[in-house]
C-alpha cells in the first residue's frame, strides 16, 4: 500500500529520520494499491540498456532507492502471472523476478530506510561501488551496524563498476575470490634494526664474543670428529656393555616366555639351552651282519620281488604275529615304515633312542642315538635315505639312514612336538614347536627361511594337502589353520566353540580329505581342499584317546582307517560306513600312540 501526507490526516506518516509512524501505517492499509503489471509489462518490452535507464529513473541521484514510500504487492497482482523473463541472459535474477526484486530486468521497489543504514549505503556505494539491496517484503526501521541493512539482501554494483564480461553485475550467489595471504619475508628478520638497547643487547641483538666462545665450548670431541684413541676405546667398552646387558635382558625375558608356554611340560623337559650351548655327540652302532651283500647292495635295499604299489587290495589284521621285546628302555612315542617299499621300521623312544628294524628278519639294523632326552617325532623324506629327529632336548637332527652320520644340527632353542619334510622338496622341513610356533628350515644352510606365528598355543601337527601346496596345522588352542606354503598368513581358520583339541591329523591317500583326533573321543573328518568342511556325517566313536595324542593311518587302497587309544587297544573301522570292524588289545601297559600300514603287505599294522 502507498502511504503519503494527506488532507484528511494532518499527522506525518513518516519521521525525519525516515521511521513509519502509527498513522502512516493506518494509511497504508487503507490506501489502494496501484497495478504492477504495466512497470513489468514496460520493463519486458525494451531493451537492456533501456531497461537499465529505467530502473535508473527510480533511484535517487546518489544510486539508491527512493525512501518516500513503502510499496507490497496485493492478493490479486500476487496471483496474476507477469511477462516471461528475458531469455539468454547469464546475470537476470529469477528469484527477483519473481518476488518484483530488484533485477537486471525486474521492477524497482521502493522500500523504507532509516537514516544510519541510508548513510551506511551511501558512503559504501560511493566507496566501494557496492550496496545491499532490500527485500521489499521487510520494513527496515532500527539502527542497524554500519554497511548492513538486515533481511534477505542482493548485492548491487554501480553500472560503472560491473563486470566487463558481463553488461550487469554478477549474481551475489557466485563466490568471492579468496583474498591471496601475503607471505611472510623472514630474510628481513636478519636486517631487521629495532635500534636502542633492545636491538643490541636484548634478545634479538647480536651474540657476543663470550656467548659465542661458550657455544664453541659446548660442542663435543665427537661431533667435531676429533677422538683421541683413549675416547674412542672408552666408546667400545660402554657399547659393548650395552650390547651385554640387552643380550642378558633379552634371555632372561625368553626363559620367562618359555616358563609360560611350557608350564604343562615343565616336569619333563630339561633346562633351557644356554647361548652357546651344543648338542650331544651323536653315536650310531650297525648291528646288521654286513653293511653290504656279496652283490654290493647296502642293507638298506628292498628284497628282491617287493615293488611300490598302492593298488592292492588291503585286509583287517586277524592276529598279532610279533613282538619286538625290549626295544626301548622307556615307551615307544612314533613309529614310520620305510616310504614306498615299508622294508624297515624306524621307531622312536622316549629313552632319547632311534632304531631302525628289519619287518621281514624281525631284527635290529641300526641304533641312532643322539639326543638326551625323549625322542618326540620322526620323519622320512621322499626316499627314506634321510630322517629328521626332534626330542625334548630341543635339539632337531638331520641324519643319513645308511651310515648314521648326523648330518645337520638345528634348534630354535624351544622344544619341537613335530617335524616333517615339505614333499615338494626335501631341502625344506617344518616344525611345529612349543612356543605357539611352526618354523621352516632349510636343510642345507640350518637357517629358519620362513615363520607361521598364528596359533595361541604350543604346536602339535603338521600335515601338507593338496600335493603339497598348503599346510594344516593343529595346536593346543583347538584351532585348525590352513596356509598355503611359504606363507606367513593362514587362509583359513577352524574354529569352533565346540570344537576339542586334535593333536593328529591324517590325510587320506584315496580323496580329498582328512581325519583329526579330538580329545572328546571321536574322530572328526574335514575335507582337504577349497573350503575344508566339516563332513558331520563321517564320526568314528568307541575308542578312549581323551588326554593321548593317539596317531591314527590309512589302508594304501584307503578303504580302513585303524587308530590307537588310551587304554592301549587297536580299532579298525571301514572308511564308507564309519562302522568299527575290528577291536585288537594291542599293548597292556599303557596307551597305543602311534601305528602304521604297511605300504606293500595288504593286512601288515605295526603299532
Amino acid at each position: 500500500a502507498n502511504y503519503s501526507d494527506s488532507d484528511d490526516d494532518q499527522s506525518p506518516a513518516v519521521t525525519k529520520s525516515g521511521l513509519v509512524t502509527t498513522s502512516g501505517i493506518r494509511k497504508m492499509q487503507a490506501a489502494p494499491a496501484p497495478s504492477i503489471l504495466s512497470q513489468r509489462k514496460k520493463v519486458s518490452a525494451v531493451s537492456n540498456s533501456q531497461a537499465l535507464a529505467l530502473i535508473g529513473s527510480s533511484v535517487t541521484s546518489h544510486g539508491l532507492v527512493n525512501r518516500e514510500k513503502y510499496r507490497t504487492k496485493t492478493a490479486q497482482e500476487m496471483q496474476t502471472v507477469g511477462p516471461a523473463p528475458p531469455k539468454n541472459d547469464t546475470m537476470f535474477n529469477q528469484t527477483a523476478w519473481n518476488k518484483g526484486l530488484v533485477g537486471a530486468a525486474g521492477v524497482m521497489e521502493k522500500v523504507a530506510f532509516d537514516d544510519a543504514a541510508f548513510n551506511a549505503n551511501y558512503d559504501s556505494y560511493n566507496a566501494t561501488g557496492t550496496a545491499d539491496a532490500v527485500d521489499s517484503t521487510e520494513r527496515i526501521s532500527v539502527n542497524l551496524p554500519s554497511g548492513s541493512v538486515g533481511g534477505n539482501r542482493q548485492q548491487l554494483q554501480r553500472p560503472d563498476r560491473m563486470n566487463k564480461k558481463h553488461e550487469f553485475a554478477q549474481d551475489s550467489s557466485a563466490p568471492a575470490k579468496k583474498r591471496k595471504k601475503r607471505k611472510h619475508n623472514y630474510a628481513d628478520d636478519a636486517n631487521l634494526d629495532l635500534g636502542g638497547d633492545d636491538g643490541q643487547f636484548g634478545i634479538w641483538g647480536k651474540p657476543t664474543k663470550q656467548e659465542l666462545d661458550l657455544m664453541e665450548d659446548s660442542i663435543t670431541d665427537a661431533a667435531k670428529g676429533e677422538l683421541n684413541e683413549h675416547q674412542l676405546q672408552t666408546r667400545e667398552e660402554i657399547e659393548e656393555k650395552a650390547k651385554l646387558k640387552a643380550g642378558a635382558k633379552e634371555d632372561a625375558d625368553e626363559t620367562a616366555f618359555d616358563k609360560m608356554v611350557e608350564r604343562k611340560m615343565a616336569h619333563l623337559l630339561p633346562p633351557r639351552l644356554e647361548a652357546g650351548a651344543t648338542a650331544k655327540t651323536a653315536t650310531t652302532k650297525f648291528h646288521g651282519k654286513e653293511m653290504y651283500d656279496y652283490q654290493g647292495r647296502s642293507w638298506m635295499a628292498p628284497p628282491s620281488g617287493v615293488h611300490a604299489s598302492d593298488d592292492h587290495q588291503c585286509y583287517i589284521p586277524k592276529k598279532c604275529v610279533h613282538t619286538f621285546n625290549n626295544a626301548h628302555s622307556k615307551g615307544v612315542h612314533a613309529i614310520r615304515f620305510f616310504p614306498k617299499t615299508g622294508h624297515l621300521l624306524l621307531s622312536a623312544g622316549l629313552d632319547g633312542i632311534v632304531k631302525i628294524w628289519n619287518v621281514a628278519t624281525r631284527k635290529l639294523m641300526r641304533v641312532y642315538d643322539g639326543h638326551t632326552a625323549a625322542v618326540r617325532d620322526i620323519c622320512f623324506n621322499n626316499d627314506g635315505t634321510k630322517f629328521l629327529t626332534c626330542s625334548y632336548d630341543r635339539w632337531i637332527r638331520l641324519w643319513d639312514t645308511e651310515t648314521g652320520e648326523v648330518l645337520q644340527t638345528f634348534t630354535s632353542r624351544r622344544v619341537p612336538y613335530c617335524v616333517k619334510f615339505y614333499p615338494n622338496d626335501n631341502n625344506f622341513f617344518v616344525v611345529g614347536q612349543s612356543d605357539n610356533k611352526v618354523l621352516t628350515f632349510d636343510c642345507t644352510t640350518g637357517e629358519i627361511t620362513q615363520e607361521y606365528n598364528h596359533h595361541l598355543a604350543a604346536v602339535n601337527s603338521v600335515t601338507f594337502v593338496e600335493e603339497g601346496k598348503k599346510m594344516v596345522t593343529t595346536s593346543d588352542d583347538k584351532k585348525v589353520l590352513i596356509w598355503e606354503w611359504d606363507i606367513g598368513v593362514p587362509i583359513k581358520y577352524i574354529a569352533e566353540p565346540d570344537m576339542h583339541s586334535m593333536p593328529a591329523v591324517t590325510a587320506h591317500p584315496k580323496s580329498d580329505f582328512m581325519v583329526c583326533q579330538s580329545l572328546d573321543n571321536e574322530i572328526k573328518v574335514y575335507g582337504s581342499t577349497d573350503r575344508f568342511q566339516f563332513q558331520r556325517k563321517k564320526n568314528f566313536k568307541g575308542h578312549q584317546v581323551a588326554g593321548f595324542a593317539c596317531e591314527m593311518a590309512f589302508s594304501p587302497s584307503g578303504k580302513f582307517l585303524v587308530s590307537g587309544d588310551g587304554n592301549g587297544k587297536l580299532f579298525f573301522w571301514d572308511w564308507n560306513t564309519t562302522k568299527s570292524y575290528a577291536r585288537f588289545n594291542a599293548h597292556t601297559r599303557g596307551p597305543t600312540m602311534s601305528c602304521e600300514w604297511s605300504p606293500v603287505d595288504p593286512s601288515l599294522v605295526a603299532t
